[in-house]
């Protein structure tokens, strides 16, 4: 593998070859006043297509260091793709997490995806960035690091722990402020603590767009815990594992897509199954054409097929039909993928 300082050196004809055989794919190299190296990003051209054409807007960001002899940080940026599965975008190097690195990383990340709708992650330093780079984006906060906040101000409650992911998974409104309420009746403490961040930047409730179900930067933690062992490595060998792993996980993904002969993926085959159960009984009636009341032995919800809605939000907030568009389309004998695809 080389010295770390000639793995550094031999960087910029790694990039070169890494676009030759890869068209498209961008890379960035920045280099500070004394010719030094300070900041690189690459992301190959099928991770950037996939994410453009396949993939709900949503990217997850996060940071890990270098364990070997110069001290660093890797970025890393990742969606989810169709089968609920990780699917990497960009990667960058740079010293440290700081404002300047993840802006750098941001605006060559903004040049490769454009605009997004959402964007999760934990380090402190990317707000502002996030501002500059995606205007428009919504910016989401890490559920498990803010109950990891929690726990490290608080000390560690099982109630509270329980009460708050309620209060960050919750669909309405009405549920959020009913756990709220309980909230603010065991823990005043930790509510007054959480009033102090928007609603918006950690629930699912109250997000003015949609994050689906990805109310953590999990995903983006399960990169950094995947290449421990490789960030030991010089900067060439630690690059080149990501694009390997890159290379293994979409030759295994497109084998299995050739063999899929349903029209979701196997994830979301399943969750509509899951979805499905428990509604035995429930009763429609119609609104008009195209809305309907379901009574589901609770409070009841209202579809709207043209619009693609449901009063529970779930439809429209995971983009899977909920148990009350399932008894709907079975009341009405229509296909159940064809309405959201």
């Amino acid at each position: 593998m080389g010295t770390p300082e000639e793995s550094f050196s031999k960087l910029p004809i790694y990039f070169h070859n890494l676009k030759k055989h890869n068209p498209n794919t961008v890379v960035y190299i920045k280099i500070d006043s004394e010719d030094c190296f300070e900041y690189c990003f690459f992301a190959i051209r099928c991770m950037i297509r996939a994410f453009r054409e396949c993939c709900r807007k949503v990217i997850i960001m996060d940071g890990a260091h270098f364990k070997g002899k110069y001290k660093g940080t890797i970025l890393h940026v990742v969606a989810m793709d169709g089968n609920n599965q990780i699917l990497p975008i960009g990667y960058g190097i740079c010293p440290k997490e700081t404002t300047d690195s993840w802006t750098w990383f941001i605006e060559k990340l903004h040049e490769c995806i454009g605009d997004v709708e959402g964007l999760t992650d934990k380090a402190p330093a990317i707000v502002v960035s996030i501002q500059n780079v995606f205007p428009n984006a919504q910016h989401g906060l890490c559920g498990f690091h803010l109950i990891g906040n929690i726990v490290y101000t608080f000390r560690k409650n099982k109630k509270t722990a329980i009460l708050f992911w309620k209060l960050v998974r919750a669909y309405k409104t009405t549920e959020f402020e009913f756990y709220w309420g309980r909230l603010r009746n065991i823990r005043d403490d930790v509510a007054i603590y959480l009033s102090q961040i928007p609603h918006e930047k950690w629930t699912r409730a109250y997000c003015p767009t949609t994050r689906y179900d990805y109310m953590t930067s999990n995903s983006a933690e399960s990169m950094n815990a995947g290449s421990y062992k490789a960030r030991k490595l010089p900067i060439l060998p630690l690059i080149e594992f990501f694009c390997a792993l890159m290379r293994k996980r979409f030759y295994k993904r497109r084998m299995a897509a050739e063999k899929s002969t349903t029209i979701l993926t196997k994830w979301a085959e399943d969750m509509v199954k899951k979805n499905k159960k428990g509604i035995q009984g429930w009763l429609v009636s119609s609104v008009d054409n195209t809305t309907y009341q379901v009574h589901d032995f609770k409070s009841g919800d209202i579809v709207n097929l043209k619009e693609k809605t449901c009063s529970c939000r779930y439809w429209q907030l995971t983009g899977l039909p909920c148990g009350h568009v399932i008894m709907v389309l079975t009341h009405l004998k229509m296909i159940i993928v064809g309405i959201w695809l």
